[in-house]
Order: C-alpha cells, then sequence, then structure tokens
C-alpha cells in the first residue's frame, strides 16, 4: 500500500504544477521555457502540465475555489517575484494543509486502495 505521502508526490503536486503551468501561459501569456525556469522545471513537464498528461487530476481541485486561490496567490508571488524558494515551499506545504484537511488526498487514496475506505490517513 503506497502511503499517502507517496500519493501527494505522485498525484497532488502534479495537479498544483499543472494549475499553475496553465495560469502562467494564459494569465500570464509566458512561453513554456519561461513558465519552466519560473517554476525549475523542463519545458517539457511544462508542455505535459499543459496538455494533462501530468496533473490529471485537476478537476480533484478545481471544484475548491479556495484551494484555486492558494494556487493563484503562489503562482502570482512567484510572478511578482514576492517570494523566495523558502516562501514557495512553505505555500505548496500551505496548500497541501488545506488539501489534507478536505480529505482530497483521501479520496485518491480510496480510489488507488478501495479497501481502505473509510480512508482515515490524514487523521484530520
Amino acid at each position: 500500500m503506497k502511503p499517502y505521502c507517496e500519493v501527494v508526490v505522485a498525484s497532488i503536486l502534479p495537479v498544483i504544477r499543472s494549475v499553475m503551468t496553465r495560469e502562467l501561459l494564459t494569465k500570464y501569456n509566458m512561453t513554456q521555457q519561461e513558465a519552466a525556469n519560473l517554476l525549475g522545471i523542463t519545458q517539457a513537464a511544462v508542455s505535459h502540465y499543459n496538455k494533462q498528461s501530468r496533473g490529471s487530476k485537476v478537476k480533484l481541485l478545481e471544484k475548491e475555489e479556495d484551494i484555486m486561490k492558494m494556487i493563484d496567490d503562489l503562482t502570482k508571488n512567484i510572478v511578482d517575484k514576492k517570494i523566495d524558494a523558502k516562501g514557495i515551499n512553505k505555500g505548496f506545504c500551505e496548500i497541501c494543509k488545506n488539501i489534507r484537511k478536505k480529505h482530497l488526498i483521501c479520496k485518491i487514496h480510496e480510489d488507488i486502495y478501495p479497501s481502505i475506505a473509510p480512508c482515515q490517513e490524514c487523521n484530520c
């Protein structure tokens, strides 16, 4: 069984990056290379996120206005250079904490391992 942290790394972080990437490309009119440089990932990764071949569980978060706003705010702060690497890491952690409080990770975990339903890994 995958621990919930592995579910976050495999499913949640790519979703957050996918949302950020699409925002950088559309709202901020960046090229894929500019978005890649800003996020510290490759242009190929940006392309995958943009096509949703990575981070394909975006629908899970799109319904969550507060989480989408957190992602939007973090993206804006990165673009405006109002945040350093530690701040970016903290921003990702805060987003994940809120996702965890809403038991959204549990939904993915239950999809992977139906036998653990109801998932209580987050203990929130």
